[in-house]
């Protein structure tokens, strides 16, 4: 059998709060479901944070039903679980339904139900299949009990090839503060293929004739994610044989990232770093561009990114630049006017603590200010960041 393995698209999402960011991620979801129409495949696989927020905008909901119906309407089963995403503490609390739940209530309404399947903590034969998904378990909590309950339940099933579905974060895949699973947890079961969500750079593990795979995200969620790879988003096509497993990578087409790291002593260095930025985003359709400068020398603070974003902002999507002053002018009393964001950001870099910790404080903030983001959802995102890659 055929499936096609999807995860975290974060519809809804308006990144930089740019309308234009917010087509992109259901642009791309929506090539993620041609792509995996174009496979022609028995099954379509989503493992968690379909949505950003666990109460979306009508928009956004609309846009993903209008994509998954195009599977349904061919006949193709969409087995899912909900992401921490979609899990609120007004969820957990019972105080609202899920949003996956609300899908499936509605193609349940539609007489689609066994098109639609949400796995919540069960499984479920499809064709020669059998499935098991586990929803988002905060800091991975009795998962490991759970996933030997799953993998006894589809034993009982069907004597087939059988797939896992989780979003946790698992030390051995990915490297994290906050190791949700230890890698033992999913290599000691007898699954044949583990589907996971939750980390969004794709990561694909062999082992025998069996695979643990995060396809990552269908958009940049988050910049760190350009930093740490390419920038480059993937489905995945899997065809599953009792003795054999083959994984295809494929690569989605999205809005291009151009990342930079420099060290910027003079003005020399600063318009030589700009030119290079112009020579690679030429031909590319308003990239984003982000970059973290280290400013050395004479160089005033502010500078630096105000050129950069005078210079590129018109061949640009949106330009995000973190700058460090590690050199200051003695003194020199002249300092540029700072908006909120720049006040905190050089007050959080003033402070004597290490660096890495510096710059997860300046992103928690933004998240914050910039993004909005409260309670449950806030704490998610704040998680969620320091996961290194």
């Amino acid at each position: 059998m055929r499936l096609v393995h999807l995860s975290d698209s974060h519809l809804g999402k308006a990144q930089f709060n740019l309308a234009e960011r917010e087509e992109d991620f259901y642009s791309s979801f929506s090539r993620a479901i041609d792509i995996a129409i174009s496979e022609k495949p028995d099954l379509l696989i989503y493992t968690g944070d379909l949505f950003d927020s666990y109460r979306p905008h009508p928009r956004a909901f609309v846009k993903a039903f209008e994509s998954l119906m195009k599977l349904v309407e061919r006949g193709i089963p969409i087995a899912i679980i909900e992401g921490n995403h979609e899990l609120g503490p007004d969820v957990v609390r019972k105080q609202i339904t899920s949003p996956i739940a609300n899908m499936e209530t509605l193609f349940r309404r539609l007489g689609y139900e066994k098109l639609f399947i949400r796995l919540n903590a069960r499984v479920e034969r499809i064709g020669d299949l059998v499935i098991a998904g586990l929803p988002y378990k905060s800091l991975g909590k009795d998962v490991p009990a759970m996933i030997r309950k799953l993998e006894r339940d589809c034993k009982s099933l069907c004597n087939c090839p059988s797939v896992l579905m989780l979003h946790q974060g698992v030390r051995g895949m990915i490297k994290t503060f906050y190791p949700e699973l230890d890698f033992p947890h999913i290599a000691s079961t007898s699954f044949d293929y583990v589907a996971m969500g939750h980390y969004h750079n794709k990561v694909v593990r062999r082992s025998g004739n069996r695979v643990f795979a995060y396809p990552g995200s269908t958009e940049i969620v988050e910049l760190r994610e350009a930093f740490t790879s390419d920038g480059s988003k993937y489905i995945l096509s899997v065809d599953i044989e009792r003795d054999s497993i083959d994984v295809r990578e494929i690569k989605l087409e999205t809005r291009p990232f151009i990342t930079f790291s420099e060290t910027v002593r003079n003005t020399r260095d600063l318009y030589s770093l700009i030119e290079r930025i112009r020579n690679e985003i030429k031909g590319k359709d308003r990239p984003v561009i982000c970059g973290r400068i280290s400013v050395k020398g004479s160089v005033k603070p502010g500078f630096s990114t105000g050129e950069i974003k005078r210079s590129l902002s018109s061949d640009a999507l949106h330009i995000a630049v973190k700058e460090r002053s590690e050199e200051r002018e003695e003194g020199s009393d002249e300092t540029p006017s700072l908006g909120l964001e720049d006040t905190v950001s050089q007050l959080i870099g003033s402070l004597k603590i290490d660096e890495d910790i510096k710059s997860l404080a300046i992103r928690i903030f933004d998240l914050w200010y910039r993004e909005g983001k409260r309670g449950e959802d806030f704490l998610n995102e704040v998680m969620r960041m320091v996961e290194e890659p």
